[in-house]
């Protein structure tokens, strides 16, 4: 077939692709692969990409497959085959093709995210921070690894080295409902409330569903024993999202603001909605004599444990 023809069918798939018509951008793909471009990389990569979208990915891996065999150095094709296992929660076995791409192309940025990802994902902590850094030396702002990286320092309470990072991404995007969330996170760790109770309630305008936002937002209110605003932070954030942890904080505010019965009914709907929770409700200081002196309560916990 012409050249010219096999261009065109290119063109015309890209297109169908931009328009998220996926089934007509394949049917120009196979035409041009068929047509004698089976050894363009290009092309067969694009197909790998598609199919993938496509969560096809055992056609996916073939395509990459092919273009490896015409180009073992092709780093993007490793780096495919290394999303393809990521897509599946198989991370050891995406971690050889991650570093298998940047073997071949050092300033590979996405593959060294994403093999931070994965070792992070396996527990392998140290490894995973090492990636970061990579990415961080190629690119100082790069938004999911500041958020990423920050977040394994503050899990360790390295606070200022979080701090720096997330002030980074906030440069980068400052409405991002997890940059905020985050900063919020750290000033409350580092008991700069005013500032952690700005960002929780900024992460809150901009993400309204985000239920961590308010849960962390109605602790501190909690701890500083203002319950009413704690209950009514929650219960906002209930409209939004009727996550069970809410329920659950907020039956332990209206017990410290002396609202008996609205407790009552949160830990009902903790039960109904989520009886793998009862252990952790009845091992709960804050709850334990109320609960025994619940009828109500008494009675929904039955069926799941003998108090």
């Amino acid at each position: 077939m012409k050249k010219y023809y096999l261009e065109n069918y290119m063109v015309l798939a890209k297109k169908f692709y931009n328009q998220e018509q996926l089934y007509k951008a394949l049917t120009y793909y196979k035409k041009a692969y068929d047509g004698g471009m089976k050894d363009n990389t290009e092309l067969l990569i694009e197909m790998a990409l598609l199919y993938d979208e496509m969560e096809d990915y055992g056609n996916s891996l073939q395509m990459y497959k092919e273009v490896l065999k015409l180009d073992k150095t092709e780093a993007r094709a490793y780096y495919g085959i290394a999303i393809l296992y990521d897509h599946r929660d198989k991370f050891k076995r995406a971690i050889p093709y991650y570093k298998k791409a940047i073997f071949y192309d050092e300033k590979f940025l996405k593959a060294y995210f994403f093999l931070a990802y994965a070792y992070d994902q396996i527990g392998h902590v140290n490894e995973a921070i090492e990636n970061y850094k990579k990415v961080l030396e190629i690119d100082p702002y790069d938004f999911w690894t500041c958020i990423n990286l920050g977040s394994i320092y503050e899990q360790s309470n390295e606070n200022q080295k979080a701090l720096t990072l997330m002030k980074n991404a906030y440069q980068v995007d400052r409405e991002h409902h997890m940059v905020l969330y985050n900063l919020g996170v750290i000033y409350k760790k580092l008991n700069q409330l005013e500032q952690a109770i700005f960002y929780y309630e900024e992460a809150i305008k901009v993400k309204e569903d985000y239920a961590y936002s308010y849960l962390n937002l109605a602790i501190i209110y909690k701890e500083q024993e203002a319950y009413y605003q704690a209950i009514k932070t929650i219960t906002i954030g209930i409209d939004h999202n009727p996550r069970t942890f809410l329920f659950y904080n907020r039956a332990c505010c209206y017990l410290l603001n002396d609202q008996p019965k609205e407790a009552e009914k949160d830990i009902l709907t903790v039960i109904k909605q989520s009886p793998e929770m009862v252990d952790y409700l009845i091992d709960d200081e804050e709850l334990e004599g109320f609960i025994s002196q619940s009828p109500a309560l008494l009675k929904a916990l039955q069926p799941y444990r003998t108090l």
